[in-house]
């Protein structure tokens, strides 16, 4: 496989499955899962349990699907493809909770799973007879990793009497016994339908969910201004289906939910009239056109490509900088040299702090092993400074007491200032330069003609930039940062701060090596 189908495969849309009724009105059920789904950056998978003939004003018909077409669904999708989370919906009797049991028990091998127990309607009309009310408890619900009954589906499952969970107190109570009797990680008790009238400090009505945290034992209320609408139908599927899509994309437990609830919040608002009924929420309100493209085998690192086109020839000033043309030629002073292997010693010493700091800011394992290794490999370059230094009579005791430049300072407290001030990304576009140039400006310099290799005493300094080492670490760093802007989809106002934040670092790095060649030594 080539590098470029290589990071277009890295930077596919994770896939994720929903398994639940049909809705011909589109509000609800699949229609509504597979919008949420691509509305959260997910490619969404779908294994039918039932047909419904229904509209925004009423159902008026609604047929299992045979559970032996359900568990072949499940197979064909299984046997196929590599599902990152999967969400569960209607399911309209025993027989096609048992289907699903079977074969997730058998494929699914820790796949996260969200469960909408559809039970019981706001409404209290039972959905479900006793058998697959039962079957729902005891063979489906110990699978889940979330589950999100509402406040009567909360009492069917504890065996209350409908308007027993009547307060928020309640709803915790609740959520931490569902938790314990079925050992479910995380249940989200959504109180949308709760009669107690909640206000925030400003008297405006408020919604709160309940999210309770097994493994920390941990309750955390999750606030909502409350929205006035009729827009409404699906909202318990579309907030599964986006807790799901959030989980395959690697967000944590509550942050998955927290994401999620604000999603369809926003869905709430930002509905259109469908129908003479309760209309559906709007799933697409998040899409917009992307500044970003998305990784094509063409273009397999659209972000970088577009910081580095809006640097206004800022970017080629530095990665064709004379301090790197005139070490791959072998006539730079040797005193500047000199220098600047000092001053770029102090410098990647607070570089790697940089990464450590970005791994700090992440919550992700693969994130933080990445950042980590990549400031592992900022220690190994400044021993090649010692080592380099050391042929002309420098010791590691004198490069550890060097007194930073004003170029050196200016540098690297805007890197940390960046790291501290703001969040992950825009650490990461204040450090990428540093990464990303001295790997472009090596592999250009070292393609150069005229770059002398024989008798060079630069040689191997350009060397270490062009070398496994240094590239493994240059595209763990661009895949990162790359994923992070394919996750986040930059508004124009937060692309035009991390362009401004990478163009004033690449102004920084022209300011090092200026500052090396331009001072009397």
């Amino acid at each position: 496989m080539s590098k470029s189908s290589e990071a277009v495969q890295a930077a596919a849309l994770p896939a994720v499955l929903t398994i639940a009724g049909s809705d011909s009105g589109g509000g609800a059920g699949v229609q509504a899962d597979l919008k949420t789904f691509m509305a959260n950056s997910t490619y969404g998978l779908s294994v039918i349990t039932a047909i419904t003939a229904q509209n925004t004003k009423e159902v008026r018909q609604s047929v299992s699907v045979d559970p032996v077409l359900i568990e072949q669904q499940l197979d064909a999708v299984f046997d196929d493809i590599d599902i990152k989370a999967a969400k569960t919906g209607m399911l309209a009797d025993a027989q096609s909770i048992d289907a699903l049991v079977i074969v997730w028990t058998k494929k699914a091998n820790g796949i996260p799973l969200v469960v909408d127990p559809v039970m019981v309607a706001t409404t209290g009309r039972q959905l479900l007879d006793q058998g697959a009310l039962d079957s729902l408890c005891s063979n489906l619900l110990p699978l889940a990793t979330v589950v999100t009954p509402n406040l009567r589906e909360t009492e069917a499952i504890l065996g209350l009497n409908p308007g027993d969970v009547d307060s928020v107190e309640k709803m915790e109570n609740a959520a931490q016994d569902i938790a314990e009797k079925y050992k479910i990680p995380v249940v989200v008790v959504k109180g949308g339908h709760l009669e107690q009238r909640l206000v925030n400090n400003m008297g405006k009505p408020l919604v709160v969910d309940i999210v309770y945290l097994q493994k920390e034992d941990r309750i955390v209320r999750v606030e909502s201004l409350r929205v006035d609408s009729s827009n409404t139908h699906g909202t318990g599927c579309t907030l599964s289906a986006a807790i799901a899509a959030n989980l395959a994309n690697g967000v944590s437990h509550l942050a998955a939910v927290r994401q999620a609830i604000r999603y369809v919040n926003e869905a709430i608002q930002a509905a259109y009239p469908i129908g003479h009924g309760h209309g559906p929420v709007n799933h697409s309100y998040a899409l917009q056109t992307t500044l970003i493209p998305r990784p094509t085998l063409h273009q397999p690192n659209p972000f970088t490509e577009y910081l580095k086109s809006c640097s206004h020839g800022l970017w080629k000033k530095y990665t064709a900088h004379r301090f790197v043309q005139q070490a791959g030629t072998g006539v730079l002073d040797r005193s500047v040299f000199i220098y600047y292997l000092k001053q770029d010693y102090m410098y990647l010493k607070h570089y790697a702090r940089s990464y450590a700091l970005a791994a700090f800011k992440s919550d992700s394992q693969q994130e933080i092993a990445v950042l980590s290794g990549i400031a592992q490999s900022c220690i190994r370059e400044s021993e090649l400074h010692i080592r380099l230094c050391g042929k002309w009579g420098i010791g590691k005791g004198e490069m550890d007491r060097v007194e930073e430049s004003w170029a050196n300072v200016a540098y690297t407290r805007y890197i940390l200032d960046r790291g501290f001030s703001g969040d992950i990304l825009e650490l990461m576009a204040a450090m990428y330069p540093c990464l990303l140039g001295y790997s472009e400006a090596a592999i250009r310099q070292v393609g150069d003609p005229q770059t002398v290799r024989d008798g060079n005493p630069y040689w191997p300094w350009l060397e270490y930039y062009v070398g496994s080492e240094f590239q493994t670490a240059v595209e763990n760093g661009r895949r990162m940062i790359e994923s992070m802007a394919q996750r986040e989809m930059p508004s124009a106002g937060r692309l035009n701060r991390l362009v401004k934040t990478f163009s004033e670092t690449v102004s920084l790095e022209i300011a090092f090596w200026d500052n090396a060649l331009d001072l009397p030594h």
